[in-house]
């Protein structure tokens, strides 16, 4: 099972990251919506608790998970969210990169883990892709 970070607050800051990445390029889309409300409930929170956060973020305490795997997690589910309306915008590029490094992950890592969600758009992410990326920079 995947790590679900255990507090509260860096919950709902997981949720509210997603949340940011989904507004970047200035369109909703119903799969990234769908997408954000299926995470919030595999670590614990509700569709009402998404909305509570994506309509007053600014009442939120930002903390991060501390935890790698809950940090990898996060990335993965970021970078899967850009791709899933279609379209890798620039925007949502720099966001990722953004909390990547605050996030602790090397920029060239997750540099071609964008580049990845970007080749593969409407397509099946051959296995181990990510997985060696991943490897490539964390020995």
């Amino acid at each position: 099972m995947p790590a679900i970070p255990q507090d509260r607050k860096t919950r709902e800051t997981y949720i509210a990251v997603l949340l940011m990445l989904a507004e970047a390029d200035n369109r909703d889309h119903k799969n990234e919506i769908a997408f954000i409300n299926h995470v919030a409930t595999r670590i614990g929170l509700s569709e009402q608790d998404v909305q509570r956060i994506d309509k007053h973020p600014e009442n939120l305490e930002f903390v991060l998970p501390k935890d790698e795997q809950a940090r990898m997690n996060l990335l993965y589910h970021l970078l899967f969210l850009m791709k899933i309306d279609g379209a890798v915008g620039e925007k949502e590029k720099k966001l990722c990169h953004e909390v990547g490094l605050r996030l602790g992950f090397n920029y060239r890592m997750v540099n071609e883990l964008i580049e990845v969600m970007d080749r593969y758009i409407g397509k099946r992410i051959p296995r181990n892709t990510m997985l060696n990326i991943i490897r490539k920079y964390m020995n």
